[in-house]
């Protein structure tokens, strides 16, 4: 479980999974950053805010989409590893600092600045503040991204579970990945990247649910 704020922050900036891989040897995930709050808005200042512009400027509009994460009331996804199951995981959020993510090993519940962690069958309160340096990550993870989009592009249109929807395609320094990129909304629908890191071949896939209805509240501690 330490790992899975570093992938977590990385798969809301949806920008591929190469960044998860830049950061794995980062400080343990109840580690609070240092300079969390000074990081923090300094990558936020940076950031540019993009509006969605239904295909005039896809790069724009893949920025739109990762940003509308942050900023709409709630959503649910599901990362699923076709080359590392272990990588399955589930997210699910409530604006502005509510998450829950389940793992194969565990679960982590943060609200605000208390974070509560789920293994062997017990609930724990965690030391130190989680949900600062998620924030830091997503934010330096989304620069990070933005920085490195390459061959933007449209590749087509679908319709994914009933609605519809725009492809994108981008590439990173070793990864290419697939944007399906709801028509009215602007909001990513699903997310498909492949990459060679460390000459290992990695496909994942994030599928997005925003139908779904989210609760997340503290746990009874064990």
């Amino acid at each position: 479980m330490k790992r899975i704020l570093v992938l977590t922050a990385f798969a809301l900036a949806a920008f591929g999974c190469s960044k998860t891989e830049e950061v794995k040897n980062t400080a343990p995930a109840n580690a609070p950053a240092a300079n969390t709050s000074t990081n923090t808005a300094a990558n936020v200042s940076t950031v540019k805010e993009e509006t969605f512009t239904s295909g005039a400027n896809p790069r724009a509009d893949l920025i739109s989409a990762a940003q509308k994460l942050q900023k709409i009331p709630s959503w649910s996804a599901k990362l699923t590893s076709e080359t590392n199951p272990e990588a399955d995981a589930e997210i699910n959020y409530i604006a502005p600092d509510r998450y829950h993510f389940k793992k194969s090993d565990g679960e982590l519940i943060i609200i605000g600045n208390d974070s509560y962690e789920y293994q062997n069958g017990k609930w724990k309160k965690l030391e130190g503040n989680i949900g600062e340096s998620l924030k830091s990550q997503i934010m330096t993870g989304m620069q990070t991204g933005i920085n490195n989009l390459q061959n933007v592009q449209i590749i087509g249109k679908e319709k994914l579970n009933g609605k519809d929807t725009t492809i994108y395609s981008h590439t990173t320094n070793s990864s290419v990945i697939k944007i399906w990129i709801l028509s009215d909304s602007g909001l990513q629908l699903k997310n498909e990247e492949e990459a060679t890191i460390d000459g290992q071949f990695i496909k994942q896939t994030r599928s997005y649910d925003y139908d779904k209805k989210v609760t997340i509240e503290a746990p009874k501690i064990n």
